[in-house]
């Protein structure tokens, strides 16, 4: 069964209700997600907050979590646009095209890591029309965490970038031109489903690979445990999409926290609410990028962690 929450903000509180008949009158701001309630949850929870901050706590907040079944996505998006949202947030790419079909008409604050690829926009400065919010650069940042991630491999050995095609951040330009200046031997690897996961894993054994690349995706975001587990399973260095990873239990992170995006998604959120075109705001990027490296982790897997990447670490766990 897909859990199904209604998020109330009101009174300075924030409560978490089970589905029930809603007021009449009421705005709604729907959010749609492959993630989990339990991954979820907290996130939403930022948003609300800051929406409250933004003097907007008379909004009702309808969300759906898909628990990283894509084939779900239509379904749920259905449930949100019978409730008639002023606003749909649309967390990745697949997630964006699913609410355009669902809520035509409906402004869209999205998530997703290259607004072209997204079909969103060409340029940051003028999004599409409907359709507003981050972009954080995925291509790029897959690259860089290739590049921290290659500090610790062997000359020579290979690294895998374990992939989901539906993400689409057009990483494999830069991920490649970052492979040949590093000298590393790069293979992909896609896994689309929590079985394919698996088999991917079964596939960098087999290459013989030294590491692993975690690039941007929501449904891998999604599965992290089970990859975080893989890893620890076959000894592996790994780097993830979000900082917050690699406090999970994680080798490393380095992006954005999702916290402070869902806040910023909220500011957008608010000004639409209050009237703003999403035509007429421009497309952010995330305000900081955070590395976090593992120590725990890292001795588990007897990897050492070079003295020049632990000054560069926002955070050490230990």
């Amino acid at each position: 069964m897909h859990s199904r929450r209604r998020f109330v903000i009101g009174a300075g509180m924030f409560f978490v209700l089970r589905p029930c008949s809603f007021a009449q009158g009421k705005r709604r701001v729907g959010i749609l997600s492959l993630g989990t309630p339990a991954t979820s949850q907290p996130l939403v929870r930022a948003f609300a907050d800051t929406l409250r901050e933004r003097g907007h706590a008379d909004v009702e907040i309808e969300a759906r979590f898909a628990e990283g079944r894509e084939n779900d996505l239509a379904r749920l998006a259905g449930e949100i646009a019978a409730r008639r949202p002023a606003v749909f947030v649309a967390p990745g790419t697949v997630v964006v095209e699913v609410v355009r079909k669902a809520a035509p008409g409906v402004p869209i604050v999205a998530l997703v890591g290259d607004v072209a690829s997204a079909g969103i926009s060409p340029v940051l400065s003028k999004p599409a029309a409907g359709v507003t919010g981050i972009s954080f650069q995925s291509a790029s940042l897959d690259a860089k965490r290739l590049e921290l991630l290659a500090v610790l491999v062997p000359k020579g050995k290979a690294i895998v970038n374990l992939t989901d095609s539906s993400a689409r951040t057009g990483a494999e330009t830069a991920l490649g031109a970052t492979a040949r200046a590093l000298g590393v031997v790069l293979h992909s690897v896609e896994a689309r489903t929590p079985e394919e996961i698996d088999a991917a894993f079964e596939a960098v054994r087999k290459l013989g690979a030294a590491g692993v690349n975690v690039l941007s995706s929501p449904f891998l975001n999604t599965h992290r445990a089970r990859i975080m587990r893989l890893a620890a399973s076959a000894r592996l260095p790994a780097i993830y999409q979000w900082p917050e990873t690699a406090e999970e239990g994680g080798l490393m992170g380095y992006g954005p926290r999702l916290n402070a995006i869902y806040r910023q998604l909220a500011g957008y959120t608010a000004r639409i609410l209050e009237g703003a075109r999403p035509v007429d705001l421009p497309i952010e990027q995330p305000a900081k990028l955070e590395l976090v490296v593992n120590l725990k982790t890292a001795r588990s897997l007897g990897v050492a962690l070079p003295q020049s990447l632990l000054v560069r670490a926002d955070r050490v766990v230990d």
